[in-house]
């Protein structure tokens, strides 16, 4: 998989402070697998990619990109310890704001 992928991916993950563990838990996944696909022994399938997109508030091509220039709609959480519940929550609704934002640029505004 390609590196750039991998870099966005934890580059978007710590720019909305959600940790390896947290993130796992809101793919369905071990916490190794998040760590091993940001150290290049693993991949992730483009479900997990695209769900973790929604969370970060950004659309699948931009993990592409160079994220370190890349705004995401990021979540501020009152707490460390987030539920998995909540990281639904926030994707849902970055996904609702993303759809606005690509509508937007499709009718000119």
């Amino acid at each position: 998989m390609n590196n750039n992928i991998r870099e966005s991916f934890k580059n978007l993950r710590k720019k909305i402070n959600v940790t390896q563990e947290q993130m796992a838990l809101f793919l369905g996944l071990e916490q190794s697998s998040i760590s091993k696909f940001e150290n290049g022994e693993r991949t992730l399938n483009v479900g997990n990619l695209e769900k973790a997109c929604s969370l970060f508030g950004v659309s699948y091509h931009k993990l592409l990109e160079n994220t370190s220039e890349v705004e995401v709609i990021s979540p501020a959480f009152r707490k460390t310890s987030v539920s998995v519940e909540s990281l639904n929550d926030v994707s849902e609704i970055n996904k609702i704001a993303l759809n606005i934002l690509e509508m937007n640029k499709m009718i000119g505004n």
